[in-house]
């Protein structure tokens, strides 16, 4: 297991980036999970946010697909942030969104953890730093503990 992700990133970063922290290690498997840090920078409606940044997307995992053909891809949803609070209905828009291009693609698997961060009424501050947006170390293990390693036994077990 490799890290490489990067704070602050967004799709068009990771892309651009690809061929230094993915392509070279030739993964079977790789976990993505990429945020609001995509549609905060984007201007228009959030129906204009939404489209944009699914095409992003879209041509993100189809580049990824096509140099890494035999990759299984694991899209974790987007986070319900407290920091980003205005954002939370466009997350959970564009969480719906992505599970549907994962269940078109079958190389493509969706996690959603945003009920670990929200309970539908309220956020669950204390799994975060103080900006609410990144988690702390309580978050961190529960996001792995709960929906990260459970995805990856069964992948690996299939």
């Amino acid at each position: 297991v490799q890290n490489h992700g990067f704070g602050g990133s967004t799709d068009k970063m990771l892309l651009q980036y690809a061929d230094r922290i993915l392509y070279p290690y030739e993964p079977k498997l790789v976990f993505f999970q990429t945020g609001s840090n995509d549609y905060v920078v984007i201007s228009g409606t959030d129906e204009q946010k939404i489209e944009t940044c699914m095409a992003y997307k879209r041509e993100m995992f189809d580049s990824f697909h096509e140099a890494l053909p035999d990759a299984k891809f694991v899209v974790m949803s987007g986070l319900l942030l407290p920091g980003r609070s205005e954002y939370t209905a466009l997350t959970q828009e564009i969480n719906r969104e992505l599970k549907a291009l994962c269940d078109e693609r079958d190389y493509m698997f969706f996690v959603d953890a945003s009920d670990m961060t929200c309970d539908g009424s309220s956020f669950r501050t204390k799994l975060f730093i103080s900006d609410g947006i990144h988690l702390n170390h309580e978050g961190q293990l529960l996001w792995a503990d709960n929906y990260i390693l459970p995805q990856l036994k069964e992948l690996w077990e299939n």
